[in-house]
């Protein structure tokens, strides 16, 4: 058994989505947002339209999209739906507590 190579990503998701309707939209700013400020240089990201591929959508039981799908770290995990909250997406990936926030200045 050879070592896992440290310069591959801990982390694939698969989004599925829809050409370029809202909710596509939405959950793609919003995993590409965690992906840069949380998981950068540890995730794959790949995002695929169900009117493109949909025997890859069919493979992955896709029945409704937006959906991401955890396909690294296992188990797998799909969130369906709206993808909009940010805390609901980082629940559903299991990424623990969001990072801190820096202080606001001024504030108590």
């Amino acid at each position: 058994m050879t070592a896992p190579d440290d310069d591959s990503p801990h982390w694939s998701l698969r989004l599925y989505v829809s050409g370029a309707s809202p909710h596509s939209a939405q959950a793609l700013e919003t995993v590409r947002r965690l992906c840069d400020e949380e998981l950068a240089g540890q995730v794959e990201l790949e995002v695929v339209d169900v009117a493109d591929e949909p025997d890859l959508a069919a493979r992955d039981r896709i029945v409704a999209v937006p959906t991401l799908v955890r396909r690294l770290p296992p188990p797998p995990r799909q969130l369906v739906g709206d993808l909009a909250d940010v805390d609901r997406v980082r629940a559903g990936l299991d990424l623990g507590p969001p990072p801190s926030q820096p202080p606001v200045p001024g504030a108590p």
